[in-house]
């Protein structure tokens, strides 16, 4: 009989991905807030020093851009996805929303520069998107309304919803690939039109 104490195993955390289009965007808000701040504090103080008065409204912009800064310093870690339960959660900065897996039609992973290369797609891609150009990028065909589909794309980025597709732009795109598809339903494709 073994004298070691009985260890518990616990289930292990779900793997976050973070979602890289929203943190770069969050990151930029970050750092415009950050100078802005510096600026308005640091006038406020040449001028008080100088003249022993200074601008209510400018000291309060100040700290106002201050805190913002911060809230989005600490903010920036709530962009992530993560799969849970049988369920897609995409987490933005106040929000969530649950994509069921059961609503995913198909997954795959492909360069960004890929998933806009088809005729149809040329010059559809932002200027937010192109630094992840040659990124790989997750991208989720949808058993979903085009509504529910475009309020999705509002956490993961904009210009990440393509009619049905919503494309996921994650910091381990292949990782959360390999969880996704063992979970998706194979069902057989759509029948052709018939031609006359």
């Amino acid at each position: 009989m073994s004298g070691e104490p009985a260890r518990s195993q616990a289930p292990a955390a779900a793997a976050r991905h973070r979602l890289l289009v929203s943190s770069s965007v969050a990151k930029r808000y970050r750092t415009a807030a950050t100078y802005g701040g510096a600026v308005c504090l640091l006038g406020t103080a040449v001028t008080y020093f100088d003249s022993r008065q200074f601008d209510l409204v400018f000291l309060l912009l100040g700290v106002v851009l201050v805190l913002l800064a911060v809230g989005l310093h600490f903010g920036i870690r709530r962009f992530y996805v993560q799969l849970q339960a049988g369920t897609l959660l995409i987490h933005g900065l106040l929000r969530e929303e649950q994509v069921p897996v059961s609503a995913i039609r198909q997954v795959r992973t492909q360069t960004l520069r890929v998933v806009f290369s088809a005729p149809s797609r040329k010059g559809l891609m932002l200027r937010s998107l192109r630094p992840f150009e040659q990124s790989p990028a997750l991208v989720l065909r949808l058993d979903m309304d085009v509504a529910e589909v475009a309020k999705l794309g509002k956490l993961a980025g904009r210009g990440t919803v393509l009619d049905h597709d919503l494309i996921l732009l994650v910091a381990d795109a292949q990782g959360l690939d390999s969880s996704l598809q063992p979970q998706i339903r194979r069902r057989p494709p759509a029948p052709a039109a018939h031609r006359r």
